[in-house]
């Protein structure tokens, strides 16, 4: 009896270990499919514009979620700073973002990570 539940753990645990394995390696490649598109992304494109060309619209999210950017607001020196935010990469640095005016919704300024 004690082995049948332990042999059945053993297998929850391997099910379990495998499907976090599977969600981290698809969390991963989109993750480096923005940062890839962000090269495409050119200061003055609306946020919509960038946000179609990254790959991430089609979600339709505009907080922090695993499958797209989230909107971050962010003082320096007493000056707000609005940027899109979006997930690392695995053993990255830095995240991508996207700064943007919050009147125009225009890009600013673009960062495409380290």
């Amino acid at each position: 009896m004690k082995k049948t539940i332990l042999y059945i753990f053993a297998i929850i645990g391997i099910i379990s270990l495998i499907s976090k394995m599977v969600g981290f390696y698809q969390t991963e490649k989109l993750t480096r499919e923005y940062w890839k598109n962000c090269e495409k992304v050119e200061i003055g494109m609306t946020l919509n514009e960038a946000r179609e060309i990254i790959g991430d619209l089609k979600y339709k999210y505009w907080t922090q979620h695993q499958n797209s950017g989230g909107i971050m607001v962010s003082e320096i020196q007493g000056e707000l700073k609005y940027t899109l935010e979006y997930p690392m990469v695995f053993a990255g640095s830095d995240n991508m973002r996207l700064e943007f005016d919050p009147n125009t919704l225009r890009v600013t300024d673009i960062f495409c990570g380290e």
